[in-house]
């Protein structure tokens, strides 16, 4: 077995040089945060400020127009659109449209007799 003197031996050769003066000190981690953390709020300040010209320059681009908007016509309304129950599929076709032609009734035969129903 090694002593203890041996194995630290064989650890500072196999660190070399580089040893103790590998480690930074307290300062230059510090500052290098600092440095780091200054350069994300750059970013983000910068991303907010295209952010913010993005979001207006769409606004601008959006406003309504001065124009008054065209009066609908009654008879353009009614002329473009119509309307029927979706149930009209399950009824049998029609020969006529009851809300627009009456049919004829059939009148009796017999003289005291009036329609038939």
């Amino acid at each position: 077995m090694k002593s203890d003197k041996e194995l630290r031996d064989a650890v500072a050769r196999s660190f070399g040089a580089a040893g103790q003066d590998s480690v930074p000190s307290f300062e230059k981690v510090w500052g290098a945060a600092e440095t780091q953390v200054a350069a994300s709020r750059r970013r983000y300040v910068g991303f907010a400020a295209v952010a913010t010209v993005a979001i207006v320059a769409i606004a601008l681009a959006i406003q309504p127009s001065s124009e008054e908007p065209p009066y609908i016509q009654v008879v353009d309304l009614l002329g473009s659109t119509s309307w029927s129950a979706p149930s009209d599929v399950l009824l049998p076709n029609k020969s006529f449209d009851i809300y627009q032609e009456m049919p004829a009734l059939f009148e009796s035969t017999e003289l005291a007799g009036g329609t038939l129903l």
